[in-house]
């Protein structure tokens, strides 16, 4: 299985791919560590971040996208066009799209700690919260 977590942050799709087989994790290589939106306020541009998602999606053979659900309200709300953005991969055809709350992750990085340190892992400190989304949700999936 491979999964692709996502941060939304700003007008950028940060994103982390975890290949998980046989109970053993694999981080393979990605052309993007990101991808952006220029114009969230822009139909077009959102058309083309949803096609630049898609075409990573079938190249990578991504089986399920995690996004890391942000708050609606309060102080650490998200911003608008993240929203946005959520929508735009939500509404993506043929896509298995889950949203991730903090709470589930963290129970579920509980249950199955990572490994190995995240400095390890290869991965840039701002794919973090990327990476840990798609670790929590393989984590909270299946039964150790």
């Amino acid at each position: 299985m491979m999964v692709c977590g996502v941060e939304l942050s700003g007008n950028d799709a940060i994103i982390s791919l975890i290949k998980f087989e046989s109970e053993i994790f694999n981080l393979p290589e990605c052309r993007a560590r990101r991808i952006q939106c220029p114009n969230p306020d822009s139909a077009s541009d959102l058309k083309y971040f949803q096609k630049t998602f898609s075409k990573l999606v079938e190249d990578y053979q991504i089986d399920h996208i995690v996004i890391r659900a942000r708050q609606k309200k309060g102080k650490f709300a998200g911003g608008a066009n993240g929203f946005k953005l959520e929508a735009a991969l939500q509404l993506m055809p043929n896509l298995n799209v889950i949203l991730l709350n903090a709470t589930t992750q963290k129970a579920a990085l509980k249950k199955y700690p990572l490994p190995i340190p995240f400095s390890e892992t290869g991965l840039k400190k701002f794919q973090e919260p990327a990476f840990m989304t798609a670790f929590g949700y393989i984590a909270d999936q299946y039964e150790w």
